[in-house]
Protein backbone atom coordinates (compact mmCIF):
# COMPACT_ATOMS: atom_id res chain seq x y z
CA UNK A 1 0.00 0.00 0.00
CA UNK A 2 1.92 3.22 -0.78
CA UNK A 3 1.51 5.67 1.82
CA UNK A 4 0.86 3.50 4.74
CA UNK A 5 3.04 4.30 7.52
CA UNK A 6 1.43 1.86 10.11
CA UNK A 7 -1.37 -1.02 10.25
CA UNK A 8 -2.47 -2.72 13.30
CA UNK A 9 -5.16 -5.33 13.78
CA UNK A 10 -6.99 -4.83 17.34
CA UNK A 11 -9.23 -7.46 18.82
CA UNK A 12 -11.38 -7.18 21.85
CA UNK A 13 -10.94 -8.90 24.76
CA UNK A 14 -13.22 -7.56 26.95
CA UNK A 15 -15.24 -4.50 27.82
CA UNK A 16 -14.85 -2.00 30.67
CA UNK A 17 -19.09 -0.41 31.57
CA UNK A 18 -18.92 2.67 33.07
CA UNK A 19 -21.76 3.78 35.47
CA UNK A 20 -21.53 7.54 35.08
CA UNK A 21 -21.81 7.90 31.63
CA UNK A 22 -24.40 5.97 29.53
CA UNK A 23 -23.21 3.42 27.07
CA UNK A 24 -23.15 4.25 23.26
CA UNK A 25 -25.38 1.34 21.58
CA UNK A 26 -23.34 -0.64 19.04
CA UNK A 27 -23.59 -4.05 18.07
CA UNK A 28 -20.77 -6.70 18.40
CA UNK A 29 -17.89 -6.41 16.88
CA UNK A 30 -14.89 -8.68 15.67
CA UNK A 31 -11.69 -6.27 15.39
CA UNK A 32 -10.84 -3.02 14.45
CA UNK A 33 -8.46 -2.03 12.09
CA UNK A 34 -6.12 1.18 12.47
CA UNK A 35 -4.64 2.59 9.59
CA UNK A 36 -1.74 5.88 9.36
CA UNK A 37 -1.01 8.41 6.76
CA UNK A 38 0.63 11.40 6.41
CA UNK A 39 -2.68 13.12 5.11
CA UNK A 40 -5.75 13.00 3.22
CA UNK A 41 -4.40 13.28 -0.18
CA UNK A 42 -1.68 9.88 0.41
CA UNK A 43 -5.01 8.44 1.99
CA UNK A 44 -6.78 8.68 -1.50
CA UNK A 45 -3.77 8.14 -3.57
CA UNK A 46 -3.18 4.72 -1.47
CA UNK A 47 -7.30 3.93 -1.96
CA UNK A 48 -6.81 4.41 -5.76
CA UNK A 49 -3.95 3.02 -6.46
CA UNK A 50 -3.53 -0.82 -7.73
CA UNK A 51 -2.45 -2.39 -4.07
CA UNK A 52 -5.12 -0.46 -2.51
CA UNK A 53 -7.96 -1.87 -4.51
CA UNK A 54 -6.88 -5.28 -4.38
CA UNK A 55 -6.50 -5.15 -0.33
CA UNK A 56 -10.47 -3.25 -0.49
CA UNK A 57 -11.79 -5.98 -2.64
CA UNK A 58 -10.24 -9.01 0.02
CA UNK A 59 -11.65 -6.88 2.89
CA UNK A 60 -15.31 -7.30 1.32
CA UNK A 61 -14.41 -11.44 1.17
CA UNK A 62 -14.90 -11.29 5.03
CA UNK A 63 -15.74 -8.43 6.27
CA UNK A 64 -19.68 -8.19 6.93
CA UNK A 65 -20.29 -4.73 8.29
CA UNK A 66 -17.94 -1.86 9.17
CA UNK A 67 -17.84 2.06 10.19
CA UNK A 68 -14.71 3.74 8.97
CA UNK A 69 -13.35 7.20 10.44
CA UNK A 70 -11.10 9.73 9.08
CA UNK A 71 -9.26 11.21 12.58
CA UNK A 72 -6.68 13.50 13.27
CA UNK A 73 -4.51 11.81 16.54
CA UNK A 74 -3.60 14.04 19.78
CA UNK A 75 -0.90 12.13 22.15
CA UNK A 76 -1.44 13.55 25.17
CA UNK A 77 0.80 10.57 26.66
CA UNK A 78 3.56 9.49 24.74
CA UNK A 79 4.55 5.90 25.14
CA UNK A 80 7.20 5.84 28.12
CA UNK A 81 10.79 6.49 25.73
CA UNK A 82 9.32 6.27 22.81
CA UNK A 83 9.29 2.50 23.63
CA UNK A 84 7.34 -0.45 21.91
CA UNK A 85 3.06 -0.72 22.05
CA UNK A 86 1.96 -1.94 24.95
CA UNK A 87 -0.02 -4.91 23.67
CA UNK A 88 -3.38 -3.99 25.55
CA UNK A 89 -5.35 -1.30 25.29
CA UNK A 90 -8.10 0.56 26.84
CA UNK A 91 -10.72 2.02 23.21
CA UNK A 92 -13.50 4.40 24.05
CA UNK A 93 -15.97 5.28 21.70
CA UNK A 94 -17.08 8.58 22.14
CA UNK A 95 -20.12 11.05 22.06
CA UNK A 96 -20.12 14.48 23.38
CA UNK A 97 -23.37 15.32 25.15
CA UNK A 98 -26.66 16.59 23.88
CA UNK A 99 -26.20 20.21 25.64
CA UNK A 100 -22.41 20.76 24.24
CA UNK A 101 -20.83 22.03 20.88
CA UNK A 102 -17.96 20.35 19.26
CA UNK A 103 -16.29 23.20 19.99
CA UNK A 104 -16.53 23.25 23.74
CA UNK A 105 -16.37 19.18 23.41
CA UNK A 106 -13.40 19.73 21.89
CA UNK A 107 -12.03 22.13 23.57
CA UNK A 108 -12.66 20.38 27.00
CA UNK A 109 -11.50 16.89 25.89
CA UNK A 110 -8.32 18.08 24.39
CA UNK A 111 -7.11 20.59 26.32
CA UNK A 112 -8.37 19.77 30.28
CA UNK A 113 -9.21 16.11 30.15
CA UNK A 114 -6.11 15.02 27.98
CA UNK A 115 -3.79 17.40 30.62
CA UNK A 116 -4.89 15.44 33.52
CA UNK A 117 -3.92 12.00 32.20
CA UNK A 118 -0.20 12.88 32.77
CA UNK A 119 -0.83 12.04 36.53
CA UNK A 120 -2.35 8.77 36.22
CA UNK A 121 -0.19 6.30 37.31
CA UNK A 122 0.35 2.80 35.64
CA UNK A 123 -1.03 4.93 32.78
CA UNK A 124 1.81 3.92 29.45
CA UNK A 125 0.10 6.50 26.67
CA UNK A 126 -2.99 8.08 25.95
CA UNK A 127 -3.97 9.29 22.74
CA UNK A 128 -7.17 11.03 21.60
CA UNK A 129 -8.47 10.35 17.77
CA UNK A 130 -11.13 13.03 16.82
CA UNK A 131 -13.19 12.48 13.97
CA UNK A 132 -12.53 14.75 10.89
CA UNK A 133 -15.05 12.46 8.51
CA UNK A 134 -16.95 9.10 8.38
CA UNK A 135 -16.62 7.65 4.69
CA UNK A 136 -18.84 4.71 3.94
CA UNK A 137 -18.20 2.04 1.74
CA UNK A 138 -20.63 0.60 -1.41
CA UNK A 139 -19.59 -3.04 -1.59
CA UNK A 140 -20.09 -3.38 2.58
CA UNK A 141 -23.27 -2.51 4.67
CA UNK A 142 -22.48 0.30 6.96
CA UNK A 143 -21.51 -1.66 10.82
CA UNK A 144 -24.45 -0.51 13.33
CA UNK A 145 -24.35 2.18 15.52
CA UNK A 146 -27.50 4.45 17.25
CA UNK A 147 -25.51 7.51 17.88
CA UNK A 148 -22.55 9.82 15.58
CA UNK A 149 -19.20 9.57 17.26
CA UNK A 150 -17.00 12.37 17.93
CA UNK A 151 -13.99 10.62 18.62
CA UNK A 152 -12.00 7.91 19.78
CA UNK A 153 -9.66 7.73 23.29
CA UNK A 154 -7.03 4.78 23.65
CA UNK A 155 -5.33 4.25 26.79
CA UNK A 156 -2.27 1.88 26.96
CA UNK A 157 -1.14 -0.60 29.91
CA UNK A 158 1.67 -2.87 30.63
CA UNK A 159 -1.38 -5.89 31.42
CA UNK A 160 -4.57 -6.48 33.16
CA UNK A 161 -3.12 -5.92 36.71
CA UNK A 162 -1.22 -3.00 35.90
CA UNK A 163 -4.73 -1.63 34.85
CA UNK A 164 -6.47 -2.53 37.50
CA UNK A 165 -4.30 -0.64 39.85
CA UNK A 166 -4.29 2.48 37.53
CA UNK A 167 -8.22 2.63 37.79
CA UNK A 168 -8.58 2.21 41.35
CA UNK A 169 -6.10 4.91 41.80
CA UNK A 170 -7.43 8.30 43.07
CA UNK A 171 -5.61 9.62 40.30
CA UNK A 172 -7.65 7.87 37.65
CA UNK A 173 -10.87 8.62 39.67
CA UNK A 174 -10.41 11.85 39.28
CA UNK A 175 -9.93 11.55 35.79
CA UNK A 176 -12.94 9.57 35.31
CA UNK A 177 -14.99 11.92 36.93
CA UNK A 178 -14.17 14.48 34.65
CA UNK A 179 -15.13 12.88 31.56
CA UNK A 180 -18.33 12.66 32.89
CA UNK A 181 -19.03 16.17 33.19
CA UNK A 182 -18.63 16.05 29.32
CA UNK A 183 -18.88 12.43 27.59
CA UNK A 184 -22.77 11.89 26.32
CA UNK A 185 -22.18 7.98 25.32
CA UNK A 186 -19.61 6.08 25.42
CA UNK A 187 -18.59 2.18 24.94
CA UNK A 188 -15.29 1.13 25.89
CA UNK A 189 -13.65 -1.94 24.90
CA UNK A 190 -10.44 -3.92 26.01
CA UNK A 191 -8.27 -4.43 22.94
CA UNK A 192 -5.43 -6.80 22.13
CA UNK A 193 -3.08 -4.89 19.56
CA UNK A 194 -1.18 -7.14 16.36
CA UNK A 195 1.10 -5.04 15.01
CA UNK A 196 0.88 -5.56 11.17
CA UNK A 197 2.66 -1.89 10.08
CA UNK A 198 4.60 -0.32 13.18
CA UNK A 199 3.49 2.79 12.94
CA UNK A 200 6.05 5.97 12.65
CA UNK A 201 6.51 8.04 14.98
Amino acid sequence: MPGLRGYVLCLPAGEHARSDVTPLEMAPFDGIAQLWYDDQEARARAAASAAGRRWHADGATIIGGIRSFVTEEQVAVPLPGGGPRTPLKALSVIRRRADATPETFRRHWRGVHAAMAHGVPELRGFVLSGVVEERFRPDIPPFPMADPVDGFAESRFDGPEARARMVASPEARHWFADGATFLGRVKTALIEERGMIPPLP
